[in-house]
């Protein structure tokens, strides 16, 4: 042992070698922040961002600088989501996890679906130092990111239609409800099959969830305004 660390009393020992590892773990982990290919980011316990990689600022920043904004800036949430409720389950510690279904919202109104994944990241001490917030998206994310603001999909009609197929009405029930024939049904449920890639009834109501058309969380199902004509 080196005479510098001979006159150190134990507990600076002991403060220095944890800061040293402090450091070694902050290294590492912005080593892998900048390598994994995975969208990811790291918030503190208020969810603001403390450092993002490239792929998170490429795909939800745009040209502006993420550092210091909220994470659900980036993000579209139903109103009736449970994601806040997660975090703050996983910030008092009654949960290890938090992993919802979200839709990743860019400056210039790309929608990416994916999966949103937290958790915590602690260091000697039981505390919790910050959040790894990590983000895959669909595979086809890249083909059904759409513009919102200029890329309305849906009439008002198309949209109470939609929202009756997702609870699962039948078509005579919509043409009654929405005083159309069942012909004039069909065919709006067909156009959007067309517009949203469905080859279903089944596949429509997914994919518009995937898309953020409709809203998650909610019930009885909301279409997003953002989405209609």
């Amino acid at each position: 042992m080196s005479q510098a660390l001979m006159d150190l009393a134990p507990q600076e020992i002991v403060d220095r070698a944890r800061l040293a590892q402090l450091h070694r773990h902050a290294d590492a982990y912005r080593s892998l922040l900048e390598r994994s290919g995975i969208c990811m980011a790291s918030v503190d316990l208020t969810l603001k961002i403390q450092e993002a990689n490239e792929q998170f600022r490429r795909d939800l920043g745009g040209s502006g600088d993420v550092v210091g904004r909220d994470l659900f800036d980036f993000l579209r949430l139903g109103p009736q989501t449970q994601l806040r409720r997660q975090f703050v389950r996983l910030i008092e510690g009654r949960s290890e996890r938090v992993s919802e279904r979200i839709v990743g919202v860019r400056a210039d109104d790309h929608l990416f679906p994916g999966q949103l994944t937290a958790v915590p990241v602690r260091g000697r001490s039981p505390l919790m130092a910050s959040i790894v917030v990590t983000l895959q998206w669909d595979e086809s994310a890249a083909e059904t990111a759409i513009r919102t603001a200029r890329h309305k999909v849906l009439t008002e009609l198309d949209a109470r239609i939609l929202q009756g197929v997702a609870m699962g009405m039948s078509t005579v029930n919509l043409a009654g409800e929405l005083y159309l024939s069942r012909q004039g049904v069909e065919y709006h449920v067909a156009t959007m099959m067309k517009k949203l890639k469905a080859p279903n009834r089944a596949a429509l109501v997914s994919r518009a969830y995937s898309m953020g058309v409709l809203n998650a969380g909610t019930w009885p199902p909301q279409v997003s305004p953002d989405f209609v004509k």
